[in-house]
This record gives C-alpha cells, structure tokens and sequence, in this order.
C-alpha cells in the first residue's frame, strides 16, 4: 500500500466515524422526542398511501374510494386519541373504535364502496359521543 492509498483510507475513515457520531446523536434526539418520531414515521405512511392511490387510479379501480379510506383512517386515529384523553369516555367505546378502526384498515377493495358510509356514520357517532361525555 503506498502513500496515496494509506491517506485515502484515513480521510474516509475518519469520515465515516464523524458519520457515526452524527449519526448516532441524530438517533437519540429522535428518541427523547416521540412527535419528531412520530413525523418521520407518519410520512412513510403517507407517501405508501399516495402510492396506492395513484396505482388504483392508473388502474381505473376506484382510487377516490382509497382515498376517502385513508382520510377516515386518520379520523379513526384521531377518535381514539380523543378517547384517550378524555377520562369520562367509557372504556367500552374505545374498544369498539379500536374494533371499528382495524375493520377499516382491513377493508378490500370489492367491499370498500358499499361499506364506506357506514364507517363515516360511525365517525360520526363516536365523535358525537366523545364530545357530550360527562364525567
């Protein structure tokens, strides 16, 4: 190895281990900070969404269809959140929205258009439910 080589190797090496360090204190900020965390992550979760969307709507299938999923969803999400943090809210209804959710998430294609307004109404209703709750 001449001389050339041995001051390549070092500056990349050094490189690299500067790399790591930044690395690895980019690492723990995003650990003490769950809604940094939660940001990157949510939009992956987009980005996987919009992709299904424009493939259904190249396909001619019903995207608008995903994409009205995909917006009860996050209502869904928001509805549990809700619930959470709301202490009047019977433990009872937030099963049934976790229930309702994941039915949601697992909806098909063929069943999404006839099953939709009744995962809307359901929004609805729960909302309404967090809402008046009185503890």
């Amino acid at each position: 190895m001449d001389r050339e080589e041995r001051s390549f190797i070092k500056k990349n090496l050094i490189k690299l281990i500067i790399g790591l360090i930044l690395l690895g204190f980019s690492f723990s900020y995003i650990q003490n900070h769950p809604a940094e965390k939660v940001s990157i992550f949510s939009g992956f979760e987009v980005l996987r969404q919009k992709a299904v969307v424009y493939v259904h709507k190249i396909t001619n299938t019903n995207s608008e269809a995903f994409q009205k999923k995909y917006d009860y969803e996050k209502t869904y999400q928001e509805l549990i959140n809700m619930a959470k943090n709301k202490e009047c809210v019977d433990p009872a209804v937030l099963t049934e929205i976790n229930e309702t959710y994941f039915k949601l998430k697992k909806e098909g294609v063929k069943t999404l258009e006839e099953n939709l307004p009744g995962y809307i109404r359901k929004a609805n209703e729960y909302k309404h439910m967090i809402d008046n709750c009185i503890k």
